[in-house]
């Protein structure tokens, strides 16, 4: 899980200081990992993890498709 966070939000590089906010933005980074391999899993995509996160950036509406699911 380290390696998906560090590698998709580049979490090593974050400068937060507050552990209350480092924690809280770790928890939804990982609730972002988890609710993308949902996505993968329930609709079998062969799509990376990086180019799903790419297509919910470029594309909004792809948000609103994993969280759906």
């Amino acid at each position: 899980m380290h390696w998906l966070l560090d590698v998709h939000f580049e979490e090593d590089w974050c400068r937060v200081e507050d552990k209350n906010i480092q924690q809280n933005l770790n928890i939804l980074r990982k609730a972002a990992i988890n609710l993308i391999k949902l996505f993968k899993s329930d609709t079998q995509s062969k799509k990376a993890i990086s180019k799903i996160m790419l297509d919910c950036l470029l594309e909004p509406r792809h948000i609103l498709r994993i969280l759906d699911h």
